[in-house]
């Protein structure tokens, strides 16, 4: 078997050789596979890609993403009252959309691109549809556009057979039915998410949870049949499965919740409750005992943890005094610890002797292929093979975790403050009054985060948020006694503490959230000295200057990751591999909403250049850090990455975020990472939707944009097919 059928058969590595080359930075980390020899495997599981493998990447990708942009862009150009143009040249250029990509669909059916061309076309038919209605004035509701969308999306879909357009059909469904009782009761969007459905008659609801519910039944059978017949067929994929049980689960949670707090504006549905528990334990049998799911069952035990704080908050409603506040806040500390430990319990017996989601037969099959050719010994494949798989977490049970500390952290906030109150503290507070405290609690938190055992870390991990926080506000407090509102201050005295924390604070997601905080405050402090002591024109440029070398220095980690964990920094390179992209990321969507924020808080006038500096110190430190990639070390693939790097920086100078999120598109296949990838395309598309939001031009101007853009995707894809090789000598042959 050649280097590209080992470990990349599609667009991107399987998950075997993702989990393998992860295995490999951990050797390397215990000093059992040098840094030369860890690289010669990610090469040859295709974790790191060449010509061909960037090639069979970015042809699909920006692909793409070229032709949603370019059904984006239609549809704001329908949304445009173009009042000066015949009626029938509306009608074809909307048709035109349509009728081009069919033929691409024809023309290349067995294409990735025309898979993509038939998603494309189905979302233009939704144009289509709209335009009519503009046009003629029809009368109809809204919920009877998207109920003929739907009869266009079904066929398609049943023709196609593909997760991405049974998605579509089944969230029009979902839209067609909310909106047509949002017209005969009242609007679902006229309070907060899912307010609506306590309007709907009792039978209407009841039914339409019953039918949510045997569609994921349906899609589970099909997928339990995949899964036995043809483990590669399309129904074999669980992400479809786990967005359907996830949005029953939260319509249910949504539900109980107004039934137990009776928060709610209509009678109780104590079906609706009956029917969460019934859910819950049949769910827990069939994922836990007949077909293993972690995501759904980490799911479901997130609703059970919300509707259990739900409760205890209904047990001490009428109470205010400290006691009572101070029970309330130790039995929703213990309630959110129990189901972590429960999470953590299924994760344990689940996977205890494998990787989550990873075919053992897959890291078999590829671990003698790597051992035949001399890449991994005896002893590293056995060091493998006695790995503690349960140390490791999927990152949706440690997003869960995260968030459950962070809420862990604000009650253990609660009751020190509540302890402080009690024995007088609170009369005259002071910087002392709060520090003190708070380094007890790092004490504490340090002492857990060293111990062993995935619990006590996340135990530690809360005590750790919860001190930093404290931290935070003693040393404001220390420079402003009188608690005045100087931004500059505060964010100045967290730059410390979080610098501080991240060193003797020995957890990855821990460091990771302080670098991603201290990457975001370092740019805004830098922004407001700026603004108080130097020229505009200088500001610019040092504060782009600023975040050029931050981005220089992340590409620095990055590249030289795998030599990294051979040293005794190797604890930091994850933090710093993602904790800064992170902070930039929050860096670009507060410039989006700049004018709202300074509304909110009131800060100063001079932090909307900060949108444009971020822009210009991005495109420098992409382009600086790929060029001397490209000239100095001279990696294989350099030159294409500068290329990138070029564009993705012209685009980032306009629009930071739409250029970090390409970026970060080509990161993520750099790592080999599929989670990487999808927290990208998540990412960039909420950029765009807020970006175009408070973009001040017209609906014209946009829609022309979108076009403009892409086209320009579609001759990137075009470009990427012909001029990168399709195939390149074996660097292994077969033995």
């Amino acid at each position: 078997m050649t280097q590209t059928e080992a470990g990349n058969k599609g667009w991107m590595p399987s998950r075997a050789a993702e989990f393998l080359c992860r295995q490999a930075l951990r050797l390397v980390k215990g000093g059992s596979l040098t840094p030369a020899e860890c690289q010669r495997i990610y090469d040859f599981c295709g974790v790191r890609p060449d010509y061909p493998q960037w090639r069979k990447f970015l042809v699909p990708l920006l692909s793409l993403l070229g032709l949603l942009s370019l059904v984006a862009g239609a549809v704001f150009f329908v949304a445009w009252n173009w009042a000066g143009m015949p009626k029938m040249a509306k009608f074809a250029l909307a048709e035109l959309l349509v009728a081009a990509l069919a033929v691409v669909v024809w023309w290349r059916w067995y294409d990735s691109f025309a898979r993509s061309a038939l998603l494309a076309t189905g979302l233009s038919f939704g144009v289509l549809f709209a335009l009519y209605g503009q046009i003629y004035q029809t009368g109809a509701d809204s919920w009877e556009l998207f109920r003929a969308w739907l009869f266009v999306f079904l066929p398609l879909a049943l023709i196609a057979r593909q997760n991405s357009l049974w998605f579509c059909s089944w969230l029009l469904a979902n839209l067609t039915f909310q909106l047509y009782y949002a017209t005969v009761s009242m609007s679902l969007m006229d309070s907060t998410a899912f307010d609506g459905l306590d309007y709907f008659p009792a039978t209407a609801l009841y039914s339409y949870l019953i039918v949510q519910i045997l569609c994921l039944v349906t899609r589970e059978v099909l997928s339990l049949r995949a899964i036995k017949h043809n483990p590669q067929s399309w129904l074999a994929s669980r992400w479809f499965s786990r967005v359907m049980a996830g949005f029953l689960l939260l319509i249910l949670t949504f539900i109980v919740t107004a039934n137990v707090s009776g928060w709610g504006y209509g009678s109780p549905h104590h079906f609706v409750t009956a029917l969460w528990l019934v859910v819950l334990l049949a769910g827990y049998f069939f994922y836990r005992y007949r077909h293993p799911d972690l995501c759904i069952l980490t799911l479901g035990t997130a609703s059970l943890a919300a509707i259990g704080c739900v409760l205890i908050m209904q047990m001490f409603d009428s109470s205010y005094d400290v006691g009572g506040l101070f029970m309330l806040g130790c039995l929703m500390a213990l309630w959110l610890a129990g189901c972590g430990a429960m999470m953590l319990y299924l994760r344990r017996k689940l996977y205890e002797s494998q990787p989550v989601e990873v075919s053992s037969t897959e890291i078999a099959l590829l671990t003698e292929q790597l051992r035949r050719h001399d890449l991994l010994n005896q002893t590293q494949i056995e060091d493998i093979q006695q790995y503690d798989h349960s140390s490791h977490l999927p990152w949706y049970l440690r997003l869960t975790l995260a968030v459950g500390g962070w809420v862990a952290a604000m009650i253990i906030l609660l009751l020190l403050v509540l302890v402080l109150y009690v024995i007088d503290l609170l009369n005259d507070p002071n910087a002392a009054t709060v520090i003190i405290p708070s380094l007890l609690l790092a004490f504490v938190a340090g002492g857990l985060l060293r111990l062993q055992g995935v619990s006590k870390h996340h135990i530690g991990l809360a005590w750790g948020i919860a001190a930093t926080c404290g931290l935070c506000f003693g040393f404001y407090l220390l420079f402003e006694p009188d608690w005045e509102m100087s931004f500059l201050v505060g964010s100045l005295c967290s730059v410390p503490v979080l610098a501080v924390m991240t060193l003797a604070m020995p957890d990855r997601p821990f460091r990771f959230m302080a670098i991603t905080a201290l990457t975001f405050l370092l740019i805004f402090c830098g922004d407001l000295l700026g603004g108080m002591y130097l020229p505009p024109s200088v500001r610019f440029w040092a504060v782009s200057a600023l975040v050029a070398g931050i981005v220089i220095f992340w590409l620095w980690i990055v590249r030289e990751q795998i030599n990294l964990k051979g040293t005794p920094f190797a604890d930091a390179v994850f933090p710093f591999l993602w904790g800064i992209p992170s902070g930039l990321i929050l860096q670009c969507f507060s410039g989006i909403n700049a004018s709202f924020l300074f509304d909110v808080f009131w800060w100063p006038a001079g932090y909307f250049a900060l949108s444009l500096e971020t822009g210009a110190g991005i495109a420098a430190g992409l382009v600086l850090g790929c060029l001397y990639q490209t000239v100095v070390k001279k990696t294989p693939s350099a030159p294409l990455l500068l290329a990138a790097a070029v564009l993705c920086g012209a685009v980032a100078f306009y629009a930071p975020g739409i250029g970090l999120g390409l970026w970060l598109l080509l990161i993520a296949r750099y790592q080999g990472s599929q989670g990487v990838l999808a927290a990208s395309g998540c990412f960039l598309a909420l950029y765009v939707i807020d970006w175009y939001y408070f973009l001040g031009v017209s609906l014209l101007q946009k829609s022309l944009l979108l076009f403009v853009t892409g086209i320009v995707l579609l001759a990137l894809a075009f470009a990427a097919k012909k001029l990168i090789p399709a195939r390149k000598e074996e660097a292994y042959a077969n033995q």
